[in-house]
């Protein structure tokens, strides 16, 4: 999820005392009350990650036995926030039943009446963890690619994305060369190509933050996705192309190539380069800091070196386009 206006500022996610902090004894009885009579709450870890929410697994003991539960939570008072948990609840409910591996919803107090202000979702916990260390990178992208064709192969119900209103890139207009770029009259033509209307293409369904951090792995197959708040129908190059500016971001731009080539050889299709050319437009001088907090620690990030590494992957796609 990309951090709102209202969302804590800071270059690390624990920087914010919001995120620092236990769940209140308010938030634990709730969650305790929402599993069900004879409930108790006896242990609470927080988990990495996380950039607009405290994200914290709870340990749950119920009738002599122990289950985990995950609970979010937003910051008191961030109207924003509210409304974005209440879109994922919205689209959790939309693939609850879909097959695909996803948290269901156990409770959720959107206002926070009973966690002192906080909205709070409590969800069932999805087996596996973050994996971006992957010690063979080969088939670590081509599990990415066949879990992205098993995503746009289900067909639910989701508004149409519209690329100007639903997404956080910088508005027709007003787009600007990042800094640390080597080759600005390469972002440039990419600019000049976002003024043309975007081509029709294939209408799918799409997750809109497909990232390796919103994947959770287990002995190496993705066994979870996260992060639901942004489902729509529309090209599937939308949902390729942001996990291939991430992985030119965080990795190389040849990962990204192929995790491109993998998925049009698994779905038998060709990706738009124009869609693909605009989701790696998301990558502006806030995404080095942005990419940084969302790996909080789990491997090392070269921030200097991403600006550079995602103009090789703009190139290729404008070369794709002609």
């Amino acid at each position: 999820m990309r951090p709102t206006k209202d969302e804590p500022t800071g270059s690390d996610w624990r920087e914010s005392r919001f995120f620092q902090r236990r769940p209140s004894t308010d938030a634990l009885a709730w969650a305790a009350a929402s599993i069900g009579e004879g409930s108790r709450i006896v242990g609470h870890r927080r988990l990495t990650g996380g950039v607009n929410s405290a994200v914290h697994r709870l340990t749950v003991e119920r009738h002599d036995t122990r289950t985990t539960v995950v609970l979010r939570q937003y910051p008191p008072g961030e109207a924003a926030l509210r409304a974005a948990m209440e879109k994922e609840i919205v689209n959790l409910n939309v693939v609850a039943g879909s097959g695909l591996p996803v948290p269901r919803i156990l409770a959720a107090d959107v206002a926070g009446v009973a966690t002192k202000g906080a909205p709070s979702l409590l969800m069932t916990r999805l087996p596996g963890r973050v994996h971006l260390n992957p010690a063979e990178h080969g088939s670590w992208i081509a599990r990415i690619a066949e879990f992205a064709a098993l995503l746009h192969s289900v067909d639910l119900p989701a508004p149409t994305f519209r690329p100007w209103t639903d997404s956080w890139i910088a508005p027709l207009g007003r787009f600007r060369v990042p800094d640390g770029a080597q080759r600005p009259e390469v972002w440039k033509a990419a600019f000049n190509v976002m003024e043309a209307l975007p081509p029709k293409d294939g209408d799918v369904f799409l997750h809109c933050d497909y990232l390796p951090v919103n994947l959770l792995w287990s002995r190496g197959k993705i066994t979870g996705l996260t992060d639901w708040n942004g489902i729509h129908r529309g090209s599937r190059a939308i949902d390729v192309g942001q996990c291939r500016r991430y992985l030119t971001s965080l990795y190389s731009p040849d990962w990204a190539e192929r995790l491109r080539l993998l998925y049009e050889s698994i779905a038998g299709v060709t990706l738009d380069p124009w869609w693909d050319l605009y989701t790696l437009l998301h990558h502006d001088d806030n995404g080095p800091k942005l990419i940084r907090r969302q790996v909080a620690g789990r491997r090392p990030v070269d921030v200097s070196g991403m600006t550079a590494r995602v103009e090789v992957a703009v190139e290729k796609a404008l070369q794709r386009l002609g």
